[in-house]
């Protein structure tokens, strides 16, 4: 089968390599913005957080002081009125620029307009006092004046350092507004692109396991033989699975050329087979009703040996050739037909292994009718008999039950001999495959019966399997679906048994 267009791979991404590594990245893209986002916000807070704590400390020290330079000028100037040395005038000046280093420092804070007017206030209070200080003299009424406006001084001071303290909380619970400002933008920042990384992931999950799926596809329908037709074998995604497409195109053609000769092969060498075993078996007959002359015991026994392997030979290539024949079947023809008439004819075709074998079997169920194409579920039948026939063993008994319920129809074929292990439960049905249980008789079988009746039982819809029989020691099940049984049961219910 050749494509009637080629594939155009100009857009196609080389390898699958590369698309996962274009997933990789992309899918990634998304998330590294977001920790990028994350990083840089968390610097900015950091350094701001490093910021406000220092003016929170330096706030927090000068107000924690300037309160008791206040004091300490107050203490310098009364001792200066009461014994007029210059030295307390002079610590009084050191005192005070210790308070204007400190004042000038929180006074120095932008932005805060509240702070600036009463460091205004205190400034001029502290200026006129320290004039007066310096030009009055000690003992007059503008000195003792000057003193009392301490009080005011003290008061301003105090009035600041309550202005400084709520100024802390303030810068505290800015810190902390805008650090869950921060949280909150980083998590809808996240809710939205951790979403898109998702998404991201799943197209190209779909991207990446939708042309490997297709390729299973093409494997599967073209190991199973059903093939696939042009139009589905376009695979797409990366280039190297498109083109593996094309290569599991040429391997469907070669395999479809090798069947097609594989199915020549067999009727080539069915036909060469059955034209000299008709031959054989025609001469047998003739011999077994004596037409050249009357035969002893001993020669009849031959006679009989020799019609009996060439009916088993016969089978053997019947079975070859429905085998393969099975795979192109399409549609069933499909007829309505009483069960015991009919399993009773398949038994009857075995009379003489029956005879031969010594083997009994009883067949038992109720009255019935079902839709089956007859020539498939003879097949079945005819292989699970003959298999139960010569895998028989002492005390050589056979049985072949039916029954229906309101899902399927059951018929049961059983026998004494080996029981089936459970490791050869399922690789019993494959094709030339044989159990480890030795066949009765000199003739070897193909190992493809079970597998016949298995696969003509999928095309009714149902299943062969092993099951489980009383007083049998080996027992294969047959399902068949009610979608294709029309119940017909008789007034009657009574089991029909019939015993040989």
């Amino acid at each position: 089968m050749a494509l009637k267009r080629p594939v155009s791979y100009r857009w196609q991404i080389n390898s699958l390599f590369q698309l996962v590594v274009i997933a990789f990245v992309v899918v990634l893209l998304p998330l590294a913005t977001l920790f990028l986002q994350g990083t840089r916000a968390l610097e900015d807070i950091s350094h701001k957080g490093y910021a406000t704590a220092k003016d929170i400390a330096r706030l927090a020290k000068s107000s924690q002081s300037m309160p008791g330079l206040v004091l300490d000028m107050e203490r310098s100037a009364r001792q200066f009125q009461v014994v007029g040395d210059p030295k307390l005038l002079a610590v009084f000046e050191v005192t005070r620029e210790r308070f204007m280093r400190d004042f000038e420092l929180v006074c120095d804070l932008p932005g805060k307009s509240t702070l600036r007017a009463s460091c205004s206030t205190l400034e001029s209070t502290l200026k006129s006092l320290v004039g007066i200080l310096h030009t009055a003299a000690p003992d007059s009424i503008a000195y003792a004046d000057a003193i009392a406006s301490f009080n005011k001084l003290s008061f301003d001071t105090r009035r600041l350092v309550k202005q400084l303290n709520d100024l802390v909380e303030q810068y505290a619970e800015d810190l902390a507004a805008e650090a869950s400002a921060v949280k909150t933008s980083l998590l809808w920042q996240g809710t939205l692109l951790v979403p898109i990384s998702m998404a991201l992931c799943i197209i190209f999950i779909v991207l990446i396991t939708r042309p490997i799926r297709r390729l299973e596809y093409i494997i599967q329908q073209i190991g199973t033989g059903s093939g696939v037709s042009e139009d589905d074998l376009h695979v797409g995604g990366p280039l190297e699975l498109s083109k593996l497409a094309t290569k599991l195109d040429w391997l469907q053609r070669q395999l479809k050329a090798l069947e097609e000769q594989k199915l020549s092969f067999v009727r080539q060498m069915s036909h060469e087979l059955k034209t000299p075993l008709a031959s054989l078996r025609e001469g047998a007959d003739l011999l077994a009703e004596q037409v050249p002359g009357t035969l002893n015991h001993n020669q009849q026994e031959i006679v009989t040996i020799l019609q009996e392997k060439g009916r088993q030979l016969q089978r053997l290539i019947e079975n070859l050739i429905d085998f393969n024949g099975l795979k192109y079947k399409k549609q069933l023809q499909c007829k309505e037909l009483d069960i015991a008439p009919l399993v009773l004819d398949i038994v009857q075709e075995y009379q003489l292994d029956l005879q031969r074998t010594g083997v009994r079997y009883c067949l038992g169920g109720p009255a019935l009718k079902i839709t089956v194409d007859p020539d498939e579920f003879r097949l079945i039948l005819s292989n699970l008999v003959s298999n139960a026939i010569y895998y028989s063993t002492a005390p050589w008994r056979m049985w072949i039950r039916w029954e229906q319920d309101e899902q399927a129809t059951r018929i049961q074929v059983a026998n004494t001999g080996p029981a089936i292990d459970d490791e050869a439960r399922e690789r019993i049905f494959e094709p030339f495959e044989q159990g480890q249980s030795k066949r009765a008789g000199n003739l070897k079988g193909s190992g493809i019966g079970l597998a016949v009746a298995k696969e003509c039982a999928r095309h009714h819809g149902g299943d062969l399997r092993v099951g489980a029989c009383d007083g049998a020691d080996a027992c294969f099940e047959l399902y068949l679906p009610r979608a294709l049984n029309l119940d017909h049961n008789r007034t009657s219910t009574t089991e029909q048994v019939i015993h040989g």
